[in-house]
């Protein structure tokens, strides 16, 4: 799956990046998100091509923070951060 690759001795481990999904309330959008990273994709622009198959407007996004150890995508389904309601 997609993250860094972490070097433990002899052995090489895949984290997944942590996803903020936007809107939450949207489970057929969680879901497709879902699917996408288990299918192999290894990139928030990797991620935002397949998603605009069927959301044209969605956004992927890395957080980038000086020394962050996690990897956290968020994931806009409209470009943009969208309110409840």
């Amino acid at each position: 799956m997609g993250g860094h690759a972490i070097r433990l001795g002899a052995t090489v481990t895949r984290t997944s990046p942590t996803v903020i999904i936007n809107p939450r309330e949207d489970l057929e959008f969680a879901e497709l998100v879902e699917r996408a990273l288990k299918s192999g994709v290894d990139s928030p622009k990797a991620l935002e091509v397949e998603l605009r198959q069927r959301h044209p407007k969605a956004v992927v996004r890395r957080r980038e923070l000086a020394g962050e150890q996690v990897d956290v995508w968020y994931v806009y389904r409209e470009g943009r951060w969208v309110s409840r309601g």
